[in-house]
């Protein structure tokens, strides 16, 4: 940790240090700054020690949120990337249907073309009956 936790476990110890001369030059409030400004050391009562304690937890606990929030950010990336794939592979087998489509409608029209020079064929000779093909149907 940066800091370390100084409990005076006498509360009117604490209470002199807040507010009084130690009997030295320097006063007592000089002392809690300096021992937090210069050693990192923060001096609390009994009283207000849980109060010190909380937020340190609170601290731990934003920092654990923050930890998985990156985590979080990391994923969501990762599915972003996921997702760009798939829809390049959906831009792909789009095209493919397209063409796939083309191809069916050029070969139906040329099924078309079949059926009319087979019924000109057989109109042609003698005894022979017509037969017509019957075309595919669209489903659409």
């Amino acid at each position: 940790m940066e800091f370390a936790v100084r409990c005076i476990p006498c509360v009117s110890l604490y209470y002199v240090l807040l507010i009084g001369d130690v009997g030295t030059v320097s006063s007592a409030r000089d002392l809690i700054e300096y021992a937090f400004r210069d050693k990192k050391v923060i001096i609390v009562s009994p009283t207000s020690f849980m109060a010190y304690l909380q937020t340190v937890l609170q601290g731990l606990r934003s920092l654990q949120i923050e930890e998985q929030a990156k985590d979080i950010q990391i994923r969501v990336g990762k599915l972003g990337q996921h997702i760009g794939k798939f829809e390049e592979y959906m831009q792909k087998l789009g095209g493919a249907l397209s063409t796939t489509v083309n191809h069916y409608n050029s070969a139906h029209k040329e099924l078309g073309k079949v059926d009319k020079d087979v019924v000109k064929i057989s109109s042609n000779s003698p005894g022979v009956d017509p037969l017509l093909i019957d075309r595919p149907q669209k489903d659409e």
